[in-house]
């Protein structure tokens, strides 16, 4: 009877053994027929807003190298007219240094 009865339990382990790999068996051909998921697009994706954000960032330095431009040709007009004043505050000083002293000589001072 003992072996009877092992030989059962031999026999229903042996059913859940196969009831666990027919499981299995069953759940890794569902997970190998579902559609593999498309990695293309996906850097595809990945790739065009990279593209974008370089493009982006591209336009953004060249209008900063307009303006630098720009201020820069602003600030050396500014520094020739003050250069250019300068020097004729410098020449009108010594007209008037001259005249004063063509004036301090003649009333003898």
């Amino acid at each position: 009877m003992s072996n009877d009865r092992s030989t059962s339990n031999v026999t229903a382990i042996e059913v859940d053994m196969r009831n666990v790999l027919w499981a299995k068996r069953t759940t890794l051909t569902a997970v190998s027929t579902e559609p593999a998921p498309d990695y293309s697009s996906l850097v595809s994706g990945i790739s065009v807003r990279s593209i974008n954000e370089i493009d982006h960032l591209i336009d953004g330095l060249q209008a900063l190298r307009e303006k630098l431009n720009i201020d820069g040709d602003r600030l050396y007009r500014a520094i020739t007219q003050h250069a250019t004043f300068s020097q004729s505050v410098v020449e009108l000083t010594k007209i008037v240094s001259d005249g004063m002293t063509s004036v301090n000589k003649s009333s003898g001072i």
